[in-house]
């Protein structure tokens, strides 16, 4: 979905115990929020002491007290769930893949009792173990709002929030509203908003300053194994876009269907792209494109501008709370500086949300310094 349309979806209300805070958690865009859609709303509100929550299905869920022990089945739910709460403490259980990422980036680090906790809780495609999520005995589980991999759930009298992914910044906003909510620190969701909404509105200022046209850039989700690129309706194309570049699989030849669309190698050299991007949910790294024959004529590839996205408390490819980190990121990608300043601001960030800061080499594993050092002007990304 466009950064424009965004303004027209619904945002969050939340009324925190006691009902005295209104925190309105919207879209990543610009511009006064709308009227809640049933389709993206959530609304928490609480009694004296209780929380409810109107999750993304329409569904009132009412917790008597904070949560404290919650089991994440969508890959970005256990990520988010810590940088709200600024620890693993109420995280019970996680999705493998959201494990893998926490143990290949450096959320294990930062929180390595996390890297303890089950995750082989659901299959690959979501769907629920659900006799392995009911002997942790938890107060939620968190699930992608299909009913068939909500319903075994609540079957089994399991208290459920679900989630929808339409690959906005809205999505984010809902989740951090929802999980602030239930875990009794609202005022966290406010915090989140409002530093992520001072990135946005920087990144759209210096790209309305540009005299020029961006790159075309073309993100691929997998790599190896078979091709699968960002087409409409996903985040990645919001964010090629939101910095001034183009999305070739949105372009003028574009790829039909919506979400990760697989495609051929003579498609991409129909389109020839300028900017390669490769996703962190496979293992594929600049040199592997570099060294095959196939890709030799592709621009990206003479100009050696394929780049791994980073990885940090969890991939910056999706949606999440390092978003944000993203844009800046893929702005210096496309309009190279000759030294970022995104080494400082991943450390600011860090600290605001996990409150950790970063070593040099945490730095320099996020951001893929060596998987990327052969690729044109990675080097602003260096220790200075």
């Amino acid at each position: 979905m466009r950064i424009d349309d965004l303004n027209r979806r619904a945002v969050l209300q939340v009324f925190v115990a006691g009902g005295s805070a209104a925190l309105l958690a919207g879209c990543g865009a610009s511009g006064p929020p709308t009227a809640a859609s049933p389709s993206g709303s959530g609304t928490a509100s609480a009694g004296s002491e209780s929380i409810s929550i109107t999750d993304q299905r329409g569904k009132k869920i009412t917790f008597a007290k904070p949560v404290t022990t919650v089991v994440t089945i969508p890959m970005p739910a256990a990520s988010l769930l810590v940088a709200v709460d600024r620890s693993a403490d109420h995280l019970s259980a996680m999705h493998n893949a959201s494990w893998a990422a926490m143990r290949d980036g450096i959320m294990g680090t930062m929180f390595p009792s996390a890297l303890k906790l089950p995750h082989e809780i659901a299959a690959q495609d979501f769907t629920p173990n659900v006799e392995s999520v009911r002997a942790l005995n938890p107060d939620v589980v968190i699930q992608w709002s299909d009913s068939q991999l909500v319903e075994p759930l609540e079957n089994a009298g399991l208290t459920v929030i679900g989630l929808k992914n339409t690959g906005t910044q809205e999505d984010v906003d809902a989740w951090i509203t929802m999980f602030a909510a239930m875990l009794g620190k609202p005022e966290r969701a406010t915090e989140i908003k409002e530093h992520s909404d001072k990135e946005l509105a920087e990144i759209k200022s210096v790209a309305a300053g540009r005299g020029s046209a961006g790159p075309s850039i073309l993100y691929f989700n997998r790599f190896t194994g078979g091709l699968k690129a960002a087409a409409a309706n996903t985040y990645n194309d919001f964010y090629i876009k939101l910095v001034g570049g183009t999305n070739p699989a949105t372009d003028k030849d574009p790829l039909p269907g919506a979400g990760m669309v697989g495609l051929d190698v003579e498609q991409v050299l129909r389109w020839d792209p300028e900017v390669i991007l490769l996703g962190n949910f496979d293992v594929a790294m600049p040199k592997d494109i570099y060294s095959d024959p196939v890709w030799q004529n592709v621009a990206a590839v003479r100009s050696r501008r394929v780049y791994k996205v980073p990885l940090g408390g969890y991939r910056w490819d999706p949606p999440g709370q390092e978003s944000p980190l993203m844009w800046h990121w893929l702005s210096d990608i496309a309009f190279p500086q000759a030294r970022s300043g995104l080494r400082s601001k991943v450390t600011e960030y860090f600290q605001f949300l996990y409150n950790h800061e970063p070593t040099s080499g945490e730095l320099d594993k996020i951001l893929w310094t060596a998987g990327n050092s052969d690729s044109a002007d990675y080097q602003q990304f260096n220790a200075g």
